[in-house]
């Protein structure tokens, strides 16, 4: 194979390119619309079609890295600022990030453009494949499933609930299956049998819309004839600046307005209240003096409260820190923790430490936390309680775990002051209100700095938040009951997409070459 048969696709293909990765950016939010998901890949169905492989997986490359860096550029805000890296630096670590995740749809286009030119059924294939590249995006080196495709609906409830059975998986394949028969009729086949594929492809576009519309709209209905048990949840977004958060000068005036905003909500007698991730900008229990004021303050209100902090433990002359979620009862006893198990890497930790020896001098604000070793569901009256620390709430299994561990209530508690007044913390809640659904249970979002949220089990944001604004929130939720499909099976349909996946192109291995 040539190398130049990469770059062998005309100047208007890679302007195709370019408009498909922006499109692809225009289905998330804030500023994007569900409905734009629905026919997004129809650029890039078309590029594998008019390009042979190594072409099109270029293509396919160059429209995912159009598509990161106008999706994740606040990458790029977080490393310049918090991890004190040059500006040029910064956009580098942007890059090599966004130049990695864009391999996946280049890989996508490849792959379809390999299967027309065996001869192969490509487009029918193109969901599964699609699916199974989002999967391994979502795994491979510690995963990053950020906006797979499935989360552009976090606002179509129709559309969403079928991810009690399939998962998000099953609504990226929905979707990539919409492009593909929307593709079908556009551009058709064969002069003679155009006309019959065009019915044929709108007939099954009006099936699949029909089917997943209406299994949507008969969950929402089977949800508002039940009355589950009722819990009343409150919230305190505190705001506090993330230059300012950790200096001493400004832990007694954290503290005291997250103590001042907790009696006002209080006054509604919540069955407990949320403080977001590391709140206390200091270590509780090691911290005698602001760890007394707290528990003192607990006593008074009477109220349980579940709140983050760091936390550290010694194993003979080692020092191990954790990011820590800790619930107090009423009388200010200490009843559970959560140690966060999926760090942030090169924030929170620095993967395959021994070859990356010199990040630690690099990024001056990486941290060097342990990970938590399971999942642990806190009680709470009638509330069972699964915490998911920051970004944890963008990864399925973690809530599955805890879903199977018997949580009827999931809090997310974040800081995601770090994205600034970016687009990062929309696209956080959007994939949030996923878990929802999974699991059918409801779930209790309090940040920092926002967005905060309430979302029913069905994923309607009942209550949010805006950003950098100091806000209290309450709301009485219905606990989850049950154990749907997802959270039995988990990403069961995922993996049957990965062994179709793999015996097409099995088949098309051993498979004489067939015409185009």
């Amino acid at each position: 194979m040539n190398i130049q048969q990469f770059f062998n696709a005309s100047p208007k293909h890679y302007f195709i390119a370019a408009f498909s990765g922006l499109l692809l950016t225009f289905c998330f939010p804030p500023i994007g619309h569900p409905l734009v998901g629905w026919a997004v890949l129809i650029p890039l169905l078309f590029l594998a079609a008019a390009n042979k492989a190594p072409a099109a997986f270029t293509l396919g490359w160059f429209a995912g890295v159009c598509h990161g860096l106008s999706l994740l550029y606040w990458i790029t805000y977080v490393v310049n600022h918090y991890g004190n890296l040059p500006l040029p630096v910064s956009l580098m670590v942007c890059f090599l990030l966004v130049a990695y995740l864009a391999l996946f749809p280049g890989l996508f286009c490849a792959g379809l453009s390999w299967l027309r030119q065996r001869g192969l059924p490509w487009l029918p294939l193109a969901p599964f494949l699609w699916v199974t590249l989002e999967l391994g995006k979502s795994h491979l080196l510690t995963g990053f499933p950020w906006e797979n495709l499935g989360y552009s609906q976090y606002r179509w409830l129709s559309v969403i609930q079928m991810a009690d059975f399939a998962g998000v998986y099953g609504i990226s394949f929905v979707l990539v299956l919409s492009s593909a028969l929307l593709f079908r009729m556009i551009f058709g086949s064969k002069n003679q049998r155009k006309r019959v594929t065009r019915l044929i492809s709108t007939l099954l576009l009006v099936g699949l819309v029909s089917v997943v519309y209406g299994y949507g709209r008969w969950r929402l209905a089977t949800f508002e004839s039940h009355q589950d048990q009722s819990f009343k949840v409150a919230m305190v977004q505190g705001n506090v600046s993330q230059d300012t958060k950790w200096d001493p000068a400004f832990q007694q005036a954290t503290l005291e307005k997250y103590v001042r905003l907790t009696k006002e909500i209080a006054k509604q007698q919540p069955d407990l209240v949320l403080w977001p991730e590391t709140a206390t900008p200091f270590y509780f229990l090691a911290d005698r003096q602001n760890t007394k004021t707290l528990i003192q303050e607990v006593q008074k209100l009477k109220k349980p409260l579940l709140f983050g902090s760091p936390a550290y433990r010694r194993k003979g002359v080692e020092l191990r820190l954790y990011n820590r979620a800790y619930l107090l009862d009423g009388d200010g006893m200490v009843t559970g923790y959560y140690d966060k198990i999926h760090l942030v890497p090169f924030g929170e930790y620095v993967p395959w430490k021994k070859i990356l020896f010199f990040v630690d001098k690099l990024v001056q604000a990486a941290g060097n936390f342990a990970s938590g070793k399971q999942a642990v569901v806190l009680e709470v009256s009638a509330a069972r309680v699964g915490v998911l620390i920051c970004y944890e709430a963008i990864f399925p299994k973690l809530s599955r775990d805890l879903a199977n561990g018997g949580a009827n209530l999931l809090v997310n508690i974040t800081n995601d002051a770090w994205f600034g007044r970016s687009s990062a913390p929309y696209q956080h809640l959007s994939m949030t209100v996923l878990r929802a659904v999974e699991n059918r249970i409801p779930i209790a979002r309090c940040a920092n700095t926002g967005i905060s949220a309430f979302i029913d089990a069905q994923g309607r944001i009942l209550q949010v938040t805006g950003l950098y604004e100091t806000a209290t929130l309450l709301s009485t939720l219905q606990l989850g009951k049950g154990k749907t499909i997802y959270t039995r099976y988990g990403d069961w349909f995922a993996w049957s997409c990965v062994a179709i996946s793999l015996l097409g192109f099995g088949y098309a291995l051993v498979r004489k070459r067939g015409e185009q």
